[in-house]
């Protein structure tokens, strides 16, 4: 059994805010101007050529810090009990958590003499919970195995909030609304790999001699795969009028259509979600607690699975003692396999609830290296 705890803090956050501050007044000048469809029908409207006009404001930092700022830490603990069966397997049960304090947290505020401001302070927080079990065969008789399952939940207020690259409250002045699931958060998880000495050549089961002996001897044919639970999105909001006056974009969530489920029993491409179950927040679109700000959760639409298969044969031929040719043929995802890894789920785009984005298709790699 085996058990251990610790705390990390976020030391490189002050570099970052440093460099924030860098473009701000008095080493640089900086300026928000934002305009929405009215502003862009009107006389003075926000164009190329009128891209900079004076903001009449007396405050033009666009970026503050919290003074009572204090860096962020996440306090980590684990307990793993480990059992070893005969025929060389091992077996791991274990559980992993992991809790978040002080965490960077960003405000989009407007506040009367000054231009629209991010305001950076430590108040997130979040957890996570993980229990996984792996078995491991020791290599024997030519054959080594591993395969690991995860199950986990993590929840916090404060990764990429807005579900996209802002990382930037919807409600400035509610941050608990924004806790959800993590934007990194997989449910489930199960991993494994192989080496295996193909049973050809001397002192192996098959073609212990001869030409062939030489040919097929000494192969080792090895392999990962990995099946997991898709990641999750938040319904959003780009381009809104309440963002555009506080300078910022995708931070507004969608409000959620009563009687509407999210999920839909048959996914595809083209509607990998029920996009019926969001509306953007508007006249027509309210939620029952009168808020302008959407009623969707973070994180609450669960996107397409992992499924990877990875695989390689390689051989090593001593040439003398100090030279030695390597030869190996690997191919990743060798069944060409499509894996969905993103969706559109704002609301107001053409493709919402279409899949975006696929990973990498299979790829075959010969490498034949001489080493002296």
């Amino acid at each position: 059994m085996r058990t251990g705890y610790g705390i990390n803090y976020n030391l490189a956050q002050y570099g970052i805010m440093i460099q924030n501050f860098a473009f701000q007044p008095p080493f640089a000048t900086t300026e928000t101007n934002a305009t929405d469809v009215n502003g862009y029908l009107s006389a003075s409207r926000l164009t190329i050529t009128t891209g900079f006009p004076a903001s009449g404001n007396t405050v033009t930092n666009n970026f503050a810090v919290n003074p009572n700022y204090r860096l962020g830490y996440v306090q980590i603990w684990n307990l793993d009990i480990q059992h070893e069966f005969p025929g060389g397997v091992v077996m791991n049960a274990g559980y992993n958590g992991a809790k978040g304090t002080r965490l960077d947290t960003e405000r989009a505020l407007v506040v009367p003499g000054g231009q629209p401001f991010v305001y950076e302070s430590s108040e997130g927080n979040s957890i996570l919970h993980a229990a996984s079990v792996r078995v491991r065969k020791r290599m024997a008789k030519g054959l080594g195995l591993s395969a690991q399952y995860v199950f986990s939940k993590s929840i916090d207020d404060a990764s990429s909030i807005g579900g996209g690259g802002s990382v930037v409250a919807q409600d400035a002045f509610d941050i608990s609304a924004d806790r959800g699931l993590s934007s990194f958060d997989q449910r489930h998880k199960f991993t494994g790999n192989w080496i295996y000495d193909l049973p050809f050549g001397e002192n192996r089961r098959f073609v212990p001699k001869g030409a062939w002996s030489h040919i097929l001897g000494g192969w080792q044919w090895s392999g990962d795969f990995t099946v997991g639970s898709g990641l999750y999105f938040t319904p959003r909001v780009l381009g809104g009028g309440l963002d555009i006056s506080r300078g910022v974009s995708g931070s507004l969530r969608a409000n959620i259509v009563a009687g509407q489920p999210i999920s839909v029993s048959d996914p595809t491409t083209l509607k990998w979600f029920n996009t019926a179950a969001f509306c953007a927040p508007s006249a027509s679109c309210v939620n029952p607690n009168g808020s302008i700000f959407g009623d969707a959760g973070r994180n609450i639409i669960e996107g397409p699975g992992q499924v990877s298969l990875n695989m390689s044969v390689n051989r090593t031929i001593t040439i003398k003692e100090s030279r030695a040719l390597e030869l190996r043929i690997s191919a990743n995802n060798v069944f060409n396999t499509v894996r969905f890894t993103s969706i559109n789920s704002v609301v107001n785009s053409f493709t919402f609830g279409e899949v975006t984005g696929t990973g990498g298709m299979r790829r075959v790699t010969m490498t034949a290296r001489f080493r002296f």
